[in-house]
């Protein structure tokens, strides 16, 4: 898929909220502006992490499917843009990633050093922009949705190589470092848009079960995918010693014999294709397969959360978002 055919699949995702989202792109950039050269530079090789703004939309769809979305929204959905930006910068780092969104990661380009400062930098820049808010909800939302993320970031890198690792354990961890945001994202959209507590509660669980299938896809498509289309350094997970979903799928399937040779490809040293070994000797494809299922059973969960919403364009997009996570390939 060309990146003009993207933009007009995700254009379609998002055009009830197109003209704000836009507006949130605008406020993104003021607001990653300095009066610093040097921060200049590595904030706009940073800028190109912009990708699908998909937890930004979710907070304009939930709010527009809530009847309201106000100046507050916009504001919100460019902080939640900050906030996984940053998250995004410092999982380059401890991946090790070379290429994120067919660019140079900023720790390829600067080094780890400056790009560990770059994401502190953001999310400082987050929070300060969300004290000048009227109401202090968001504030306190993503301060502890980001502590949040970190605790699952720094579990899942505790875990590596923990071939006991449950599939319970796993989703607690995706459900930290991904879903987290979603639906915080989510509730802030119905939150902002004086919601009752009942669409408050929908928007989290549809957000939050988003966040699970979208982490899992991109679990998949780290085995799976194509680096030209999904356009960031693929295959870091088994580099790395991270145990995904496909891969406990892999161990679950298998036997003894099996299981050592999973442990033999991960902990192998020197250079070679641990994917492509992966595949060719087990049951890789069986894996990822029941690996996207499990995906769809979330998405099954968002879609039966939006009950609590009247029907609307806005809605009708958070359900063919649900569908386009688990369809994607980028």
């Amino acid at each position: 898929m060309s990146p003009e055919q993207r933009e007009r699949e995700l254009r379609g995702l998002i055009a009830p909220i197109a003209e704000e989202l836009d507006a949130c792109s605008v406020d993104l950039t003021r607001e990653l502006d300095s009066a610093s050269e040097a921060v200049r530079e590595v904030v706009a090789h940073a800028n190109r992490y912009r990708g699908k703004r998909l937890r930004a939309a979710n907070v304009l769809l939930v709010a527009s499917a809530c009847g309201r979305v106000t100046p507050a929204h916009v504001k919100i959905a460019a902080i939640v843009e900050m906030i996984h930006m940053a998250t995004l910068v410092h999982d380059d780092v401890l991946d090790g990633a070379e290429v994120r969104r067919r660019v140079a990661t900023p720790n390829a380009r600067f080094g780890n050093e400056v790009a560990v400062l770059l994401g502190d930098w953001i999310y400082a820049r987050a929070f300060s922009i969300s004290t000048k808010l009227e109401s202090q909800t968001c504030s306190r939302v993503l301060a502890e949705t980001t502590a949040t993320i970190c605790r699952g970031e720094i579990e899942q890198s505790l875990a590596k190589y923990d071939f006991g690792l449950t599939v319970e354990r796993y989703l607690e961890m995706i459900d930290a470092k991904t879903a987290a945001l979603y639906a915080a994202s989510c509730e802030l959209g119905a939150r902002y848009a004086d919601a009752r507590e009942e669409c408050v509660r929908a928007a989290r669980v549809f957000g939050r079960s988003l966040g699970l299938a979208f982490q899992i896809v991109d679990d998949c498509l780290d085995l799976d995918g194509s680096e030209s289309e999904v356009g960031k350094s693929l295959g870091t997970d088994v580099v790395e010693g991270k145990i995904t979903l496909p891969i406990l799928h892999l161990l679950a399937r298998g036997g003894p014999r099996e299981r050592r040779r999973v442990e033999e490809i991960f902990r192998a040293e020197g250079s070679f294709d641990r994917v492509g070994a992966l595949a060719a000797e087990l049951d890789l494809i069986g894996a990822i397969e029941a690996s996207y299922a499990d995906a769809e059973r979330y998405l099954r969960a968002a879609l039966d959360a939006l009950g609590p919403f009247p029907p609307s364009p806005a809605r009708d997009c958070m359900a063919a978002m649900a569908e386009y996570v688990l369809c994607r390939r980028w």
